[in-house]
């Protein structure tokens, strides 16, 4: 996990499992500026994607 996220302000109530994603503050919270969910044809949760995720 990339100590990039770490420490840093997080988006208020959006959990994050991804521990690949550098903005993931080590607690399981998204720091990045604003997100983006995809796709426009989900029809449950396990079909959408976060397409703010940026690799660490």
């Amino acid at each position: 996990m990339s100590e990039y996220g770490k420490n840093k302000p997080a988006i208020s109530c959006v959990e994050c499992d991804v521990t690949s994603c550098v903005h993931n503050n080590h607690q399981n919270r998204c720091t990045a500026q604003s997100i983006k969910i995809g796709t426009h044809s989900a029809c449950r949760c396990d079909e959408t994607i976060c397409q703010s995720f940026q690799a660490n």
